[in-house]
Formats: structure tokens, sequence, C-alpha cells
């Protein structure tokens, strides 16, 4: 089997080119994040059939580098560009971005020398990798679990590691994390029960009410990154919408007895707790402090915008993608035009996956929708009318309160940013909000 290098900062996209790379040209997909971790390889691995990159990954010129050091080396390896890139135009194939999945794996075939319909005919892969986090809150599993280790050129060999009948713990699991490992490999046969089996496990977990506040708040955090996973992967099944209530739930618990901000965020970082969790976390305890001070306030209130928080960035991956919070910060970002869709659409887009989720109203719908100050879910009002839903508001706060917070290059003490919130949202409820929001910090 052939060897392709895939640089593709999208995180879906990502997943969607490596899976038909693999199932219709019959390579190898191995990830690397830029041109110099891709080069690293590269020099260690000189036998690599094809490289397929942005033109620009940042500001790293990616694409150009890749090809001066294939060129200055005279390897063999094939380039294919995403995206427009003036100074290989002559040298290279570009693909103008968006790039469809069947144009990109046609490309790649032809560059590689395979016809798609034999490669259709190749052995599909007998092992299908899982993310390590999904092993963080099961003490067995239902099957034997592989790592695969490569011996040679185009040669892997899988090797079990944990067999069924083994009992491990959180621990075991680090020490495999801390020597790099990101994944493990379950049997093709298995995969199904495998998933079925830790989604049940979580949400017995969840549901238990002796759970130390930092036990619940880990256990929701890797349930989070599971269900995220699985609907970027396969949608909203029951699986999904399953574990996604006992993490709401288990959410609004820890929320309500969460210690203070400063200690949280020491917690949530010490135990390399996702960004899109702590977002997540933060932004529905923030919302909790400010609907207490509220006369109109009800529990009910909590729970919506717990839920809203849970899935407002399901739709996308990337921690740049999700610390945007206006237009002006996705035009100057560096995002391609496919992730910048990705982010000016991830309200409407949420709101559509919810469309198949038996709890989620219509009450939570609109305050999704509206979550930027939108009423259709598209973009970004720099200073949202006086006309949206009160609880969409508070959502709106607190959503810049804390993506402020989270962010290195800004304020990081909470009486730096209130101004800057009191700066920007000017209107009369919204003012009332952060003076709210506020009133926690004095």
């Amino acid at each position: 089997m052939s060897q392709t290098i895939l640089i593709e900062t999208n995180e879906d996209l990502k997943k969607i080119f490596a899976l038909n790379l693999q199932t219709f040209v019959g390579t190898d997909v191995i990830h690397r994040k830029n041109a110099e971790d891709a080069l690293e390889l590269l020099r260690i691995l000189p036998q690599v059939a094809l490289i397929i990159a942005k033109c620009k990954v940042g500001n790293e010129e990616t694409a150009l580098k890749i090809h001066q050091y294939i060129k200055n080396e005279g390897l063999n390896t094939q380039l294919l560009v995403i995206g427009e890139c003036p100074g290989l135009a002559d040298e290279t194939l570009c693909l103008q971005e968006p790039v469809s999945w069947e144009i990109l794996i046609k490309q790649a075939a032809s560059h590689l020398g395979v016809t798609l319909q034999d490669a259709t005919t190749k052995v599909k892969p007998d092992y299908f990798p899982v993310g390590i986090y999904y092993f963080y809150d099961i003490q067995r599993t239902p099957c034997d679990v592989y790592i695969r280790i490569k011996k040679g050129h185009n040669d892997y060999q899988y090797v079990k590691r944990i067999h069924s009948k083994d009992i491990f713990d959180k621990q075991d699991i680090q020490k495999y994390e801390d020597q790099g490992l990101q994944e493990f490999f379950i049997p093709k046969d298995y995969i199904q029960y495998f998933t079925t089996f830790v989604t049940n496990n979580l949400v017995a977990k969840l549901e238990r009410e002796d759970l130390t506040l930092e036990d619940r708040i880990l256990t929701t955090a890797n349930a989070h990154e599971i269900v995220r996973d699985k609907i970027q992967q396969m949608g909203l099944d029951q699986a999904a919408i399953d574990l996604s209530d006992a993490s709401i739930n288990s959410m609004v618990k820890s929320v309500k007895h969460s210690p203070e901000v400063s200690n949280l965020l020491k917690f949530v970082f010490s135990n390399k707790v996702s960004y899109a969790y702590q977002h997540c976390h933060l932004l529905a305890l923030m919302c909790h402090y400010v609907l207490s001070k509220q006369s109109w306030y009800k529990q009910e209130h909590l729970e919506i915008l717990s839920f809203v928080s849970f899935f407002s960035d399901v739709t996308i991956k990337s921690h740049q993608q999700m610390q945007i919070s206006a237009l002006k910060e996705l035009a100057e970002s560096s995002l391609t035009d496919e992730e910048k869709h990705q982010v000016m659409n991830h309200a409407a887009d949420a709101v559509a996956i919810l469309d198949h989720h038996p709890e989620a109203s219509e009450y939570i719908k609109t305050v999704l929708l509206q979550s930027h100050g939108k009423t259709d879910g598209i973009g970004f009002e720099e200073n949202p009318t006086e006309e949206l839903h009160p609880l969409s508001k508070v959502f709106i706060i607190a959503d810049c309160f804390v993506k402020t917070l989270l962010n290195p290059a800004m304020p990081s003490s909470k009486r730096e940013i209130l101004p800057l919130l009191y700066a920007r949202f000017t209107n009369p409820s919204y003012q009332k909000i952060i003076k709210a929001l506020e009133q926690k910090f004095q």
C-alpha cells in the first residue's frame, strides 16, 4: 500500500478525505499539521508517494516549501495542492477551493497511477481507529484492542495491547498517551459493539449521584468529545442522543456546584480538558451566574442554556474556529474559505442537526439560532438588537465573555473583560446583563 501525507486544517474535511483516500485509492494516509511537520517525516520516509497539502497553513507557504524540498532532494514524491497557489501553478496541480472529496480522490488516484475501479476491489481495513479518550471512563472492553506498529515500507502490524477480559483504569490509558499514542484500533466486526458499550457505560456513570465534582466534570468532558465525534462522523444517532442528554444533565449538576472561575480554569487546564468543553462548561456557568440575578429565573432556563451551550459548536472542530465571535475576527483570520463558511453557518447548522433530537424544543432552537445576534443563525451581529429572546441575550454576553477569557491574546482579568463588553453591547437590556455578570466579580 502506498503512503500519502495529508495536510488539511479543517477537521471535517480531513476525516472525509482520509476515509475516501484509504477506501477508494488504497493509500495509507498520514496526517501532518504543516510543511515543517511533513518534511520531518519525509526525511525519514522519502518513499512517500504523494503529499496533499494546503497552499498555506496560517502564514506558512506550505505547498511552496514542500515543492522546493522535493525538487532539491530529487524525490519522486508527487504533490497535490489544495487552494490557488500562483507560485506553483506551472509546476503542479492546484485545486481551487472548496474542493469536493470526489475531485480530490480522482486526482489523487491519477497521481498514484491507480484506477478507482481497481481500488474499490481492495480489501478494506480489518481495524478501525478510535480516539484514546474513548477509554478514559471504562475499565474493560467487550473486545480485544490493538495498537498499530510500522514494520517497514507499507507494512504494518496490529499488536494486541488490551484483552477483552483485562481490567484497567484511566492512569493505565494515560501511560499510552504520554508515549505519544493518540488512538487504539478495534477489529472491524466489533466497532459498533464497542462504541455502544462505551456510550452505555458513560451514560450510566453520568447518571450516578455519588460522583465527585471533579470526576463529573472530566467524565462530562469526555462524553462531550465522543458526542461531537459521533455527530461529525455519522450524524445524530440514538446513541449520541442518549449520551448528550446524560451529559447535559450532568453539566447542569456540576455548574450549580462549580468552583470559582479561577480554580475551575486551573482544574480544566491541568487535566487537559479540550477547548471545546472548556468553552461549553464555562459558558453554561456564566449563564448560570447571570440567570441567578434575574427575578424571572426558573430552573428550566439553566437547562435550556446548558443544552444550547453543549450543541453550539458541534459542527466545527478547530480551536481557531471556536474562538471567533465577530465578523471582523473572521475576516482577519487565516481560516480557509470553507472554514469561514462553517463558522458563518454553524448556529444554523447546529439547529438543523437538532431537528433529529426529540428533546430539542422550538424554544431551544430559537435561542441557538440567535446565539450570535442574528435571527437566521448565519453570521455575527456586532451590537445585537433588543428584539432577540431574553435567553439569547444572556447566551451572547456569556459567550463573548468566555471566548475573551480563554483567548491568551486578550485580557484575562474579569474586571478587564467587562469594559470590553460594555463598549460593544450598548443596548439597554445587554448592559443590564453585563451588570448582573459584573456583580459576580465585585
